[in-house]
């Protein structure tokens, strides 16, 4: 998180939720990194831009959910204090560790799989950020995530998030939210996606599946490169959301002028 993210007051909060696999904190595509460079296949710019706007950030980290098994003799340890029967510490220890070894690895306590992650990350952090308005820039897999979390935390995210950039998404909306109007309706004013196409960036992009809010071409053709690709335009993007959320925020508020004060005076 950038400094202050959690207690900065009335500012606006960044999240960046990356794609499923390799992905680390802080990437959006290693195959980018290495071909293009840190500039496309990182966040880095996308947290440049995000701080030079004022904005504060939280980096997701949802693809890191195993503890190495290179650690076991660690792990044994730790699994044997927390048995209390003698006879029984090495049996389940190794029974367990077994159990793990096709996962490579011993899964993380609230980070199993990224839905896990962001959950876990939302209510710790974002739902605690008082008087902040959240945005999200989800890619890939990354989008089905951010629609589980939507689902299971239906009314805090409506009422916190202005504004979902997806690039590329793998989510399923007639699956994941089905026919709940309200989610329905709330998409349909707060999200954004970017797809790959040959078409130029911004340009409304055909899709096969009728989709329930804008989307427009990324710009580029290559999956690894459509967040680089998008990243001016889903700034342009959160600023105009954050605008129109400002005005219909003060639009609600009534405005007292001398013709509604006689009246009251009269009344």
């Amino acid at each position: 998180m950038s400094e202050g993210a959690l207690t900065n007051h009335h500012s606006v909060v960044l999240v960046l939720l990356q794609d499923q696999g390799v992905f680390r904190a802080g990437q959006w595509s290693q195959q980018a990194i290495i071909h293009h460079g840190l500039h496309h296949g990182s966040q880095i710019p996308c947290i440049q831009m995000a701080l030079q706007a004022h904005y504060d950030v939280i980096v997701l980290n949802p693809n890191d959910n195993f503890v190495d098994l290179k650690m076991e003799k660690e792990w044994k340890g730790l699994l044997k204090q927390s048995i209390e029967s003698p006879s029984l510490k090495m049996a389940q220890a190794e029974s367990f560790l077994s159990f793990q070894h096709p996962l490579q690895g011993l899964p993380k306590r609230c980070s199993h799989t990224p839905e896990e992650h962001v959950a876990y990350v939302w209510d710790h952090f974002i739902s605690r950020t008082e008087g902040k308005d959240v945005s999200f820039i989800v890619h890939g897999y990354g989008g089905l995530v951010f629609m589980d979390l939507l689902v299971r935390r239906k009314w805090e995210v409506m009422s916190k998030v202005y504004a979902v950039a997806l690039i590329d998404s793998d989510h399923h909306v007639g699956h994941q939210l089905g026919s709940d109007g309200q989610l329905l309706a709330w998409i349909k004013h707060h999200c954004r996606e970017w797809v790959t196409s040959p078409k130029p960036l911004d340009k409304l992009a055909a899709t096969v599946l009728k989709k329930e809010f804008p989307v427009v071409s990324a710009g580029t053709e290559k999956h690894s490169l459509a967040p680089s690709s998008s990243l001016q335009s889903i700034f342009k993007y959160f600023k105009k959301a954050l605008k129109a959320k400002t005005t219909i925020t003060f639009s609600q508020v009534p405005i007292e002028t001398r013709s509604s004060t006689k009246r009251k005076q009269s009344a």
